[in-house]
């Protein structure tokens, strides 16, 4: 799936967002429309304000997660007619901003986004050992 980027935006929280149009033609008149929002996160130490965290867990964290923690947010919608694809995907982007934006534009959500993916690699290991 080629996509086609549409917005580069520097959020409050220095993080970079990325808009892209993903949408695939599926017949002759008719597309699926796909906006997808992608926020890669740099793992650094200085997103912790916790010193526990920052000396004890954040090797750990590393190790499990990786140099890069990925948001990534999708909309779609299926057959949708040629002449009504691009206001579709602009209703998409709106709403995305008015809702969404303000949330991954607050200060702790890198660390959030990383927590989740460190969480989701431990829980996954110890699923793992337990079906072992």
């Amino acid at each position: 799936m080629k996509e086609k980027l549409v917005k580069r935006v520097e959020l409050d929280n220095n993080q970079t967002l990325i808009i892209s149009d993903a949408s695939q033609k599926i017949s002759k008149d008719a597309y699926v429309v796909r906006m997808k929002a992608k926020m890669e996160i740099l793992l650094e130490k200085s997103l912790f304000s916790n010193k526990e965290q920052k000396e004890l867990f954040f090797e750990d964290i590393l190790a499990k997660v990786g140099k890069v923690a990925v948001y990534e947010y999708l909309s779609e919608r299926n057959f949708i007619m040629a002449e009504d694809k691009d206001e579709v995907f602009e209703k998409f982007v709106h709403d995305f901003f008015e809702i969404i934006v303000k949330y991954i534009s607050m200060p702790d959500f890198p660390k959030k986004v990383i927590l989740k993916h460190y969480k989701d690699k431990v829980d996954n290991k110890i699923h793992r050992i337990k079906a072992g």
